[in-house]
């Protein structure tokens, strides 16, 4: 059984302070008029300017949407912000989700917010019913439609797919190539009795064990020839704004890797991942999200992690290029700069690389795109994915909401405590996947 941990270590590193997240993310303070009281008179003359001007909200719609000095019909303006005013609506239903069902009708937004798609109609709400939780609703909604804006139109956000087309391409060129054999492989695992290790071994489980089906790849690297080669269990380069690598399904008896949509609740882009991380960090700037595009590695053992980072590093860039390194698979003390919510037990390499680009066929000078690296070990990643362990990925993600978005986006003052389980019951063995 996985130990039981104490309030000190559920609580772990320290996360931004919320003062500093609302000072990123000002609408989203209850105490807005209080705290950024230029900024609530400057949202209440925006609201009387277009009240009853309909020339004046057309103004503001363009303003919003539009580069200055450009403007497009009014009515495709509104068709715009009421697509993403919805998809708002649909990332809090949707984060709603990692409550307890019974709980997440006190959470939800009131119906008159919750089907309101119209700027002038959400500010009317903020100031003329005298009601300080339809208020905050009301704001809360055309922030996040204006945060979902920003993202979609980001460059580096933007660029996201030709840079990981690039990426993929070189990895396929300069590593995948040396791919020696390939083969499916099941791993059963169970949590050691410390609590934290996990006991793994290849071939079908026992009763008690859970079972991961992989597709092994033995590259054996030039140069390295008496090396054995680096044993790849799973890879992926991905995008927060693509599908996800993997799902669980429960009652299955032995699980894969497979592809998912994340955040299929909304319509048509899939940007929540990056807002989330945006609203527990107080970053205000999607450009500033380091992890946009991603590869993960999942290796034997850490002297494979070392050797793959060793020739990821060359072929993305040199040393120099990279910066950020977290190493928690041998040095717990600098733990404390992971994810804030991460649980006891979770160990991963991490780096940042600056790779280098220039659009084929262009003279334009090259620039920087940043990509994280993740590699795991396969027992440290067999954490991640057992249904009881305190590191597996569901449980973060509830973490992440309970700690660090449900405070922003659900203050206890209008909709009371959370509970502090996170999850409903058995969250564990529902459908889960990684972001």
């Amino acid at each position: 059984m996985n130990r039981s941990l104490s309030s000190d270590e559920t609580v772990r590193r320290s996360a931004p302070a919320r003062e500093a997240v609302l000072r990123a993310h000002p609408l989203l303070d209850p105490d807005l008029q209080a705290h950024h009281p230029e900024l609530h008179h400057a949202l209440q003359r925006t609201h009387q300017r277009v009240e009853s001007s309909e020339a004046e909200y057309q103004k503001l719609l363009n303003l919003i949407l539009q580069p200055p000095e450009t403007e497009r019909p009014f009515a495709a303006s509104q068709l715009e912000v009421a697509y993403f005013l919805n998809e708002a609506a649909r990332y809090l239903e949707a984060l709603l989700e990692l409550l307890p069902r019974r709980r997440r009708s006190g959470f939800r937004p009131l119906p008159v917010v919750r089907e309101c798609n119209d700027v002038r109609e959400l500010l009317a709400l903020i100031f003329d019913r005298g009601d300080e939780r339809l208020a905050f609703e009301a704001r809360r909604k055309l922030y996040l439609g204006r945060l979902f804006f920003a993202v979609e139109r980001n460059w580096h956000v933007q660029r996201g797919e030709v840079h990981r087309t690039f990426l993929e391409d070189l990895l396929r060129r300069r590593l995948f190539r040396h791919v020696g054999g390939e083969r499916q492989i099941d791993i059963a695992f169970n949590i050691a009795a410390d609590g934290l290790a996990i006991d793994y071994a290849v071939g079908p489980p026992l009763p008690e064990q859970e079972a991961w089906r992989f597709d092994l790849r033995e590259i054996a690297l030039p140069g390295e020839r008496t090396a054995p080669p680096i044993r790849v269990y799973f890879y992926s380069c991905r995008s927060k704004r693509e599908v996800l690598p993997f799902r669980y399904v429960a009652g299955q008896r032995v699980q894969q890797l497979r592809a998912v949509e994340k955040w299929s609740q909304l319509s048509l882009r899939r940007d929540a991942s990056i807002i989330s991380k945006m609203l527990r960090l107080g970053i205000s700037d999607p450009g500033a999200i380091p992890d946009i595009l991603g590869l993960m590695f999942i290796v034997e053992d850490a002297a494979q992690v070392e050797r793959l980072f060793r020739v990821l590093s060359d072929m993305l860039g040199g040393v120099l290029r990279v910066r950020d390194i977290v190493n928690t698979l041998t040095r717990d003390a600098r733990a404390a700069t992971l994810n804030p919510y991460s649980g006891a037990g979770y160990r991963v390499f991490k780096a940042v690389i600056d790779m280098l680009y220039r659009e084929p066929g262009s003279d334009a000078a090259p620039y920087n795109f940043a990509v994280e690296l993740q590699l795991y070990t396969l027992e440290s990643y067999l954490r991640t994915i057992h249904t009881r362990h305190y590191a597996n990925h569901q449980a973060l993600k509830r973490r992440q909401f309970v700690e660090g978005l449900a405070p922003l986006l659900f203050p206890e003052r209008f909709y009371g405590a959370l509970p502090r389980g996170g999850g409903s019951a058995g969250a564990g063995h529902a459908e889960r996947a990684q972001s």
